[in-house]
């Protein structure tokens, strides 16, 4: 996903504790399984692993502090962001000039 540059527009959202693509739905977080943009499946949650590894640390996530480490992607090992670095600037068309010349824009006749 960070290869499209259509993302730098921050509607789609990265949870680098779950590896997860979302996107808001009201007050809900709604997760994507294909990226919008060219189709392809993204990786398996991993947040069922996550609670599973706290909870085998006796780590109670309602009610104990989440160790600094799960509330990055440190714990599975990965860096705070996801893989690819992004190469783009703004987005072309992004900017409408509905005018051609100098002259179309100034007072209308």
């Amino acid at each position: 996903m960070t290869q499209h540059p259509q993302n730098n527009w921050g509607s789609i959202r990265y949870d680098v504790r779950f590896d997860v693509y979302w996107v808001q739905a009201g007050d809900a977080k709604q997760q994507l399984f294909f990226c919008p943009w060219c189709g392809v499946r993204l990786p398996p949650s991993q947040r069922d692993r996550w609670f599973d590894a706290l909870e085998s640390q006796g780590v109670d996530v309602y009610s104990d502090l989440i160790p600094s480490a799960y509330q990055t992607g440190l714990w599975r090992g990965v860096a705070s962001e996801p893989s690819g670095q992004k190469t783009w600037g703004e987005i072309e068309g992004r900017y409408f000039d509905f005018f051609d010349d100098d002259a179309a824009a100034g007072d209308p006749v």
